[in-house]
Order: structure tokens, then C-alpha cells, then sequence
């Protein structure tokens, strides 16, 4: 263990005395914690919508107020020239229309069905999906809250309708902010790219400059090596993770209801898997330029293979199988239980021992090409 301390304080000197070396590792991925906190959201807010009145009747400018006093929408015209909507939603000035017919309030007074025509420009499928949602819930509350009035005049009729009435409660982000589902996933990726990255490119800025050899000289086995590689790395991916959590907590009000203890525990068979592939990374290149172009390669993949961008069950079932290899997917959803759901290992236990088998494979498949290459 002597030895071992030796290296690893060797490393740790190495890397502290680098002001570049540092500004990588802590200022940067603050700043993209703070920009991506803010620049990946799943809410949709502020789209441009185009509304034709053709009826201009009370009740048609009472439903074009409720969609011009919303967040979700931004009213950009009530235009009805001939061609009007198709020129818009083709030049993308706007990502839905709304067409509210002649006789609409007549037909809403005499209790007809009322007929509205909405048009959506679909080359955003996910954005679209989402308008429609929105204008279908403003077009149901407008009719339950039209059909309570005519009913308030009515006394009679009622007596004889009853409107259901939901009583909603969301559990464990009651505000629906997405940022609370973002942040872990962030400081996922912040933790891949620090554990990963700069352990392929240590040691192999080790082969460069020729200090490798030095090493392999001295009288310390394969293992004792890599444990003084490895060692100070995993040291700065948790406290890294401890900044970025910090900082996220602090800044955008993230709450953490599990146990540290707990995330600590399951960050360290994370960040196995991670300084694993990053001395397998090192074992099959020879420049720290190859290294990190590798080292993007599985960090691009893992991310796009976790589920951070793209819900996992929407992917082909090919797709899906590749996923179960991907230790980004176990720790995303590992952050994300632990900070809303405060989830323990009864729980977190099939994504503890995923990591761990993972881990445990790439770190031994790393340590044998290791020693193969140095002897």
C-alpha cells in the first residue's frame, strides 16, 4: 500500500500543478452544468400559434383570450387572408393553427357540436404532440367551463348533468420541473467524462512522454500501477460529483431526499465501470489524440443509449438489448430515484449489481490487456 500511496500522490502533485489541468476538471463542467441545466428542458412553452376567426362572435374572442393569456402559447396573428396559415406554418412562423368557424358560437348556444379545425406543422413530432395537448386541454376547459354557464341559466338542465371532476396530485416533482430531472443526468455525464477521459489520457500521455517505461522499470506489479493511476481519478470524480450536486442543489433547488451514504456507495461501482474503460482505452491506443477520439466515441454512445435524451421503451427492441451494457443508463436512473423518490438499495439493488458485473468485466478485461502490454 506504500507504494501504492507513492504513485498516487505522485498523480495527484502531477495534476494539482497544472492550472489548465484544473480549470478542466472543476470551473468547466460548472459551466456546463449551469448552461445545460437551463438549456435542456423538456417543457415546451411559448410556441407560435395562428388563430382565424371566421365566426368574431363573443364566445370565439372569449376562447382566442384563453389562448393568448397562457405560457404555452404565443399568439402571432388572427389573420385569415386566403393562404394566410399555409405560408406561416411552411415558413415556420408558426407551429399550429387554430380555424374557428362561422356560426361556432351559434352552434355552441344552441348546443350543437361545435367544430374547430387545428393544424399543426409535424417536422417536430415530439413538439406537435405537445401543442395538440395543450390546445386540446384550453379547447375542454372552455367547453366545461361554456356548458357551466349555459347550465347556470338553466336550472333545470343542471339538475340533470354532473361534470366529472378530477382531483389531480403529482408525487415526487409537484411542480413538473424538468430541470429536477435534467440535473441528475448532467452530473452523470460530468462524471463520465472526468473519470473516463482523463484516465485514458493520463496514462497515455504516460507512453508519450516516456515516463511509463520508467514506471514499468520500478519494482511495483501491473496492479499496484493501475490502482496509482486509477486511484487519484476516482478521487476527483467524487468530488466532482460533490461540487456538481452542490452547485445544483444550491442553485436550481434540486432536492437529494435519499442517502448519500447510499450514492456514494453506487457512484464507486459507477465509477468502475468508467476508469476501467478508460485504461482499456489506453491499452489499444498510442496517442492522447486517439484516446480522445475513443473516448467520445463510448461517451456519445453511452449518452445516447441511457435514456437522456430519448426514453428508452420508444427505441427499436434491438436497441433496447444494446442498452442493458450501458452503465450511463443504470447511474441516470440510479441519481434520478435516489434525488425525487429518496430510493434505497432495496430498491437500487438490480441497478447496483448491473453496474458491478459491468464494472467488474471491463475493469478485469482492462487490467489483463494492461499487463499483457507491459510484459
Amino acid at each position: 500500500m506504500k507504494k501504492i500511496w507513492h504513485l498516487v500522490r505522485k498523480e495527484l502533485y502531477q495534476v494539482t500543478r497544472d492550472p489548465n489541468m484544473l480549470r478542466v476538471i472543476f470551473v468547466v463542467p460548472m459551466i456546463q452544468l449551469l448552461v445545460l441545466g437551463y438549456a435542456i428542458t423538456t417543457d415546451i412553452k411559448n410556441l407560435d400559434i395562428l388563430i382565424c376567426d371566421l365566426d368574431g362572435s363573443a364566445i370565439s374572442r372569449d376562447l382566442i383570450e384563453r389562448f393568448s393569456h397562457t405560457e404555452y402559447f404565443n399568439q402571432i396573428s388572427q389573420s385569415c387572408k386566403s393562404g394566410d396559415i399555409e405560408n406561416h406554418l411552411f415558413a415556420g412562423h408558426a407551429v399550429i393553427a387554430l380555424v374557428i368557424p362561422r356560426d361556432f358560437g351559434r352552434d355552441i348556444e344552441t348546443r350543437r357540436q361545435p367544430e374547430i379545425q387545428v393544424l399543426l406543422d409535424g417536422q417536430n413530432s415530439n413538439t406537435s404532440a405537445v401543442a395538440l395537448g395543450y390546445c386540446n386541454r384550453i379547447l375542454l376547459q372552455f367547453m366545461q367551463d361554456t356548458m357551466a354557464q349555459t347550465m347556470g341559466r338553466n336550472p333545470a338542465l343542471a339538475r340533470s348533468v354532473r361534470f366529472i371532476e378530477p382531483v389531480n396530485r403529482t408525487w415526487y416533482n409537484p411542480e413538473l420541473k424538468s430541470v429536477y430531472y435534467m440535473i441528475p443526468g448532467i452530473i452523470s455525464i460530468l462524471l463520465t467524462i472526468i473519470t473516463m477521459l482523463l484516465t485514458s489520457l493520463a496514462i497515455v500521455k504516460e507512453k508519450e512522454i516516456g515516463t511509463l517505461e520508467q514506471l514499468l522499470v520500478t519494482p511495483l506489479a501491473s496492479a499496484q500501477i493501475i490502482a496509482g493511476k486509477t486511484i487519484p481519478f476516482a478521487l476527483m470524480g467524487f468530488i466532482e460529483m460533490s461540487v456538481a450536486m452542490t452547485f445544483g442543489v444550491l442553485w436550481f433547488k434540486v432536492p437529494i431526499v435519499g442517502s448519500l451514504p447510499v450514492l456514494g456507495l453506487l457512484a464507486a461501482t459507477f465509477i468502475l465501470t468508467t476508469l476501467g474503460l478508460g485504461i482499456f482505452i489506453s491499452t489499444i491506443v498510442s496517442t492522447q489524440q486517439q484516446a480522445l477520439f475513443l473516448s467520445w466515441f463510448f461517451m456519445v454512445s453511452f449518452i445516447l443509449l441511457s435514456g437522456f435524451f430519448y426514453p428508452i421503451e420508444n427505441m427499436p427492441r434491438w436497441c433496447q438489448i444494446i442498452t442493458y451494457a450501458d452503465p450511463l443508463r443504470y447511474f441516470i436512473e440510479i441519481l434520478r430515484e435516489l434525488f425525487l423518490k429518496g430510493a434505497g438499495l432495496d430498491v437500487l439493488w438490480p441497478e447496483m449489481f448491473s453496474l458491478l458485473g459491468i464494472g467488474g468485466a471491463i475493469f478485469t478485461l482492462a487490467t489483463l490487456r494492461f499487463h499483457k502490454r507491459t510484459t
